[in-house]
């Protein structure tokens, strides 16, 4: 085998420099600003200019750019290339004639002994050079740009494979610049839009409880995890002007920015319902209902809410319930640590349609030291690695190892779903609110 020494041609260390410093760059004038600064060491080229055709105007256009490579090299020439609209609108028009005529068909070309060069910007750059080759630039069937490349070379020095050769340097260029625009665009975008998400989740997180209410007879815990910024889960705790305590929690089909704005609606629903008889209780499918035919009337666009609303008498030690389309509570029972579901009382979730079938509300009478869990679907509809959902039977399982005191009902919930996914990791949102009853007039523990 032999192999050609190219240990001391003179183009390829230029070449490889130019290359190596376009990959790292990551916006367009870095990339345009690596390969002015080398290419002209490459092809012998003493100055360039980019100039852009202006649209429906014949023989005008705006110089995006115009350097020498040397000044590239050392940083004195300013090379920017801004083509967004806003950009070229600063940039005025130009029409010198030989520029004009040279980038007036869709051919590249090769011109020696040309004239002077009257533009305010390319003239003063090109100044004592006597070649140009002008090389369009195509985005599609459209020329775009002219990369125009200056020096002294003669007739014989120049092939027309060279202008080809060039000319597809050009395009190449273009297109990574194009690329790198549209990078940076993607990440103004991407940033713009996690700054709004930011915003809801702030606002979001302002329409969940600042802290757990004085509830009396009860022990309070509480955890709410988003797997986006913002999410679409929601509870809430509402006293009652007879003593009563509403309590509710709620789930917005789906996650995110328009899960986020739906639990706000539901948050305002719900705050503003006035019952018919302000001396009568609170009856939960009542609530449910008034919030229902709202969401109906807003029109969700196939958006859904599921919610568990129950209105909690302290002195009677009584939950009274009624549930849209949600996860079926968990009861804990204190005196044989039985785990049991509050299944009644189910109808269709909110929003889907506005005769929705009545549910009514279930009564359950809680007994000292059992804890009610409510949960969303996040919880049991967690996967594991090889697919398998989390499910009731090992949210139960996790009840069942706790001694009931909220707080390590949370903990072992979230051990349990730790040792299921085997990561931290959230493909929806989470949410928990653990309530034990401590005895007829007990105060709750803290």
């Amino acid at each position: 085998m032999r192999t050609l020494d190219l240990s001391h041609e003179p183009t390829i260390v230029p070449l490889i420099a130019m290359l190596q410093s376009m990959s790292a760059a990551t916006d367009p004038n870095a990339i345009l600003g690596a390969f002015l600064a080398q290419y002209g060491r490459v092809r012998g080229i003493e100055a360039f200019a980019g100039i852009k055709p202006v649209d429906g105007d014949d023989g005008a256009y705006r110089v995006l750019y115009a350097v020498r490579p040397g000044d590239a090299v050392n940083g004195h020439a300013a090379h920017a290339r801004d083509i967004s609209p806003q950009g070229l609108a600063r940039l005025p028009i130009h029409r010198d004639p030989f520029l004009a005529q040279i980038t007036r068909g869709r051919c590249p070309s090769m011109n020696f002994d040309i004239p002077r060069v009257n533009d305010p910007h390319v003239g003063p750059v090109v100044e004592g050079l006597t070649s140009c080759m002008a090389l369009p630039i195509f985005h599609g069937e459209k020329i775009v740009e002219w990369t125009l490349a200056f020096g002294t070379r003669s007739d014989a020095e120049i092939a027309a494979r060279d202008v080809g050769q060039a000319t597809m340097t050009a395009n190449l260029l273009g297109a990574a610049n194009r690329h790198a625009e549209v990078l940076l665009e993607v990440k103004r975008l991407n940033s713009a839009l996690r700054d709004q998400l930011d915003g809801i989740a702030r606002v979001q997180q302002s329409l969940l409880p600042a802290r757990i209410p004085s509830i009396p007879g009860l022990e309070i815990s509480t955890s709410y995890l988003t797997s986006d910024a913002a999410g679409g889960d929601y509870y809430d705790f509402f006293p009652m002007h007879d003593g009563r305590w509403g309590i509710l929690i709620a789930d917005v089909s789906g996650h995110g920015a328009a899960a986020a704005t739906v639990m706000a609606m539901l948050h305002a629903i719900v705050h503003c319902y006035e019952p018919r008889d302000a001396a009568a209780p609170i009856d939960p499918a009542a609530v449910m209902a008034f919030a229902n035919r709202r969401l109906v009337a807003a029109n969700l666009d196939g958006m859904f809410v599921t919610a568990f609303f129950a209105v909690y008498d302290p002195p009677a030690g009584v939950l009274r319930y009624a549930n849209w389309g949600h996860n079926p509570p968990r009861l804990k029972s204190g005196p044989s640590g039985e785990v049991m579901e509050l299944a009644q009382a189910a109808t269709l979730p909110l929003g889907i349609i506005d005769d929705a079938p009545a549910s009514g509300s279930a009564v359950v009478t809680l007994s000292p030291m059992d804890t009610v869990i409510l949960y969303t679907d996040g919880i049991t509809e967690a996967f594991s690695p090889s697919k398998e959902m989390f499910g009731v039977q090992r949210l139960d399982a996790a009840l069942a190892k706790c001694t009931g005191q909220p707080a390590c009902v949370v903990d072992s919930i979230h051990g349990a779903l730790y040792s299921h996914r085997g990561s931290a990791t959230r493909d929806d949102d989470q949410t928990i609110v653990a309530m034990r009853f401590h005895g007829l007039g007990a105060p709750p523990r803290t």
